[in-house]
């Protein structure tokens, strides 16, 4: 149950306020309880951070923009129920999105044993049945079900994302790459069977240059 706005300590007031401020700006609704999941994420990502070195974002109204906003400003660009995060790190943006939509699953791969071990405290903690951290290099797709959708964020250059992803894009999957920017010679690496379509992406509280590098199979 999320606690009531009375009993929020000033701190925390002010991280779901700031919270709440860039999902309107994003036009996403989410419940009390679904805001206090994301903090609650926050915090427990920043405690982790001391001994695991997770990230190098670690104050935590700089968090919010960064790893939440930002994770949560690609929602509109997901396609279909099944979801898998490559390279997911700490959970980015994995968690704030199946947070965001706990009717879709989410598979967090990433080849640090560490970083596994933390999205299963997360799982655990915040009760995230929809999520599935799995330990796997990215060069060798796991033996899962096909995704609708794939997510990376700031992940590698996009000839080696789709060469990763190839056999799930060739099928169908949707690759959703998170860049700060694209360069053309970057773009053109990419083989011609392959659909590159580049968005902009403005993320309330960020002013660095954001895009979204979507890949599909031409």
């Amino acid at each position: 149950m999320a606690p009531e706005a009375a009993e929020l300590s000033p701190e925390i007031a002010a991280l779901d306020a700031a919270l709440a401020g860039g999902l309107e700006r994003l036009d996403l609704a989410l419940s009390d309880e679904q805001r206090f999941q994301l903090l609650a994420f926050l915090d427990l990502l920043k405690r982790w951070n001391r001994a695991y070195n997770l990230t190098a974002v670690d104050q935590p109204a700089e968090m919010v923009a960064r790893h939440l906003i930002d994770s949560l400003a690609i929602a509109p660009w997901l396609t279909g129920q099944r979801i898998v995060d490559s390279g997911t790190g700490a959970g980015l943006p994995g968690v704030p999105l199946a947070i965001a939509f706990p009717e879709r699953h989410f598979v967090l791969i990433d080849g640090n044993g560490k970083k596994i071990r933390f999205l299963r405290q997360v799982r655990r903690e915040l009760g995230l049945d929809n999520i599935e951290p799995v330990q796997a290099r990215l060069e060798s797709l796991p033996d899962i079900e096909r995704p609708d959708t794939v997510t990376a964020r700031a992940l590698a250059p996009m000839e080696k994302l789709v060469l990763w992803h190839k056999e799930w894009i060739d099928q169908g999957t949707r690759l959703v790459a998170m860049k700060a920017r694209l360069a053309e010679n970057e773009r053109k690496q990419v083989p011609d069977a392959y659909n590159v379509e580049i968005i902009d992406l403005e993320v309330p509280g960020e002013r660095a240059r954001r895009c979204l590098a979507i890949v599909s199979k031409q």
